[in-house]
């Protein structure tokens, strides 16, 4: 394992997600990618966004000087957590955060995905599964953070298979169940 990725929205949940994903990256000496979605009011179009990381108050179409902005944003939240640690890279992402994270594990930009625990948006696209349905149907590992405090961490099957790379204390994870649909 090479990368450890965040992937963060600002909530408390992602804070508490930051602070295990960089210490395993510390302590695995891997590089720390963190990355975060951008958000649009829309289910399809991805062209027009919220024009500030923190809240959602005016929209924009994406240039490049949004971007540059917006990442600039991202470092500056992040840097000052990070101390000295220099492997880290900060990515904004486009699209439907499910797959476009599929698309990052299939291109070997991550090897491990690190996110806060979110309840079900009430307006998500009918496409979009629950985290906890998602990341039990991948093949690739992650680790939430959060459902039940800071110590709280849910693992798909495939983080599961790395748990002693996680060096998690015992009774504080549980591996998600797949949850069965009836056709």
């Amino acid at each position: 394992m090479k990368t450890v990725g965040l992937c963060t929205h600002f909530s408390q949940t992602d804070e508490w997600a930051f602070d295990f994903a960089f210490k395993l990256a510390k302590t695995l000496g891997n590089q720390l990618n963190i990355c975060h979605w951008l958000i649009s009011p829309y289910t399809i179009r991805r062209d027009i966004v919220y024009d500030d990381l923190f809240g959602t108050t005016e929209t924009v179409s994406v240039t490049p000087k949004l971007l540059n902005r917006l990442e600039l944003q991202l470092r500056e939240y992040y840097e000052p957590k990070l101390g000295d640690f220099t492997d880290v890279a900060f990515k904004l992402c486009e699209g439907a955060y499910q797959v476009e994270l599929v698309r990052c594990f299939r291109q070997n930009l991550l090897d491990l995905v690190v996110m806060g625990y979110q309840l079900p948006l009430q307006e998500a696209p009918a496409e979009e599964r629950s985290l906890e349905d998602f990341a039990a149907s991948i093949d690739y590992p992650i680790v939430i953070v959060g459902l039940d405090g800071p110590e709280s961490f849910l693992l798909n099957k495939k983080a599961f298979e790395i748990l002693d790379l996680l060096d998690l204390p015992e009774g504080s994870w549980k591996v998600i169940e797949p949850v069965l649909t009836q056709s």
